[in-house]
């Protein structure tokens, strides 16, 4: 499967399709900070890194947030927001799996994945949103910090954990 370059295309874009899809499953992780909202969109693409590359994951992600952007969003910054987390969790992940492919550095692949993506988005929020949103003070911003890394740090947690319970059965399909 990994050499068919036009059944890889489809997979990859049906892959897209069905993460789009998932988007629109969120809810939010702390009920004080609703506009945190957790979806399950992220396994889609770390499941394509892991089948068929870290680019094609990319693929996979880049697709369903341009797609979810024109669908719903129409929110240029939280989808690149988006696009940026999912990135940063999604190539550790893969780049260390892919040193030794078994179970224990995949383990490490997701905990690193997890810091990165927490520390990432952390400090991008602390840069973004005073441009986003420039009337909110920074004591405001700094205020939300630790909802922003606990929001990635369970979300990834969670496509880890789902992903690692998957991965195997789907690979098998794409042998």
């Amino acid at each position: 499967m990994k050499k068919n370059s036009a059944a890889r295309i489809a997979t990859i874009g049906i892959m897209s399709a069905l993460a789009t899809g998932l988007m629109f499953l969120e809810f939010p992780i702390f009920p004080s900070v609703n506009f945190l909202k957790f979806d399950p969109s992220d396994i889609l693409p770390l499941l394509a890194g892991f089948i068929f590359g870290p680019i094609d994951g990319i693929l996979v992600l880049l697709i369903k947030d341009i797609l979810f952007y024109l669908l719903k969003s129409g929110d240029i910054v939280g989808i690149s927001m988006n696009f940026v987390a999912g990135a940063s969790f999604l190539l550790p992940v893969i780049y260390i799996y892919r040193v030794r492919e078994n179970r224990v550095f995949e383990i490490i692949g997701y905990v690193v994945g997890i810091l990165v993506v927490s520390g990432v988005m952390t400090v991008l929020n602390m840069i973004v949103v005073p441009f986003y949103a420039p009337n909110i003070p920074l004591r405001e911003i700094v205020k939300y910090l630790p909802y922003i890394a606990g929001f990635n740090a369970i979300k990834f947690s969670i496509v880890a954990v789902v992903t690692g319970l998957i991965r195997k059965r789907i690979e098998r399909i794409f042998e």
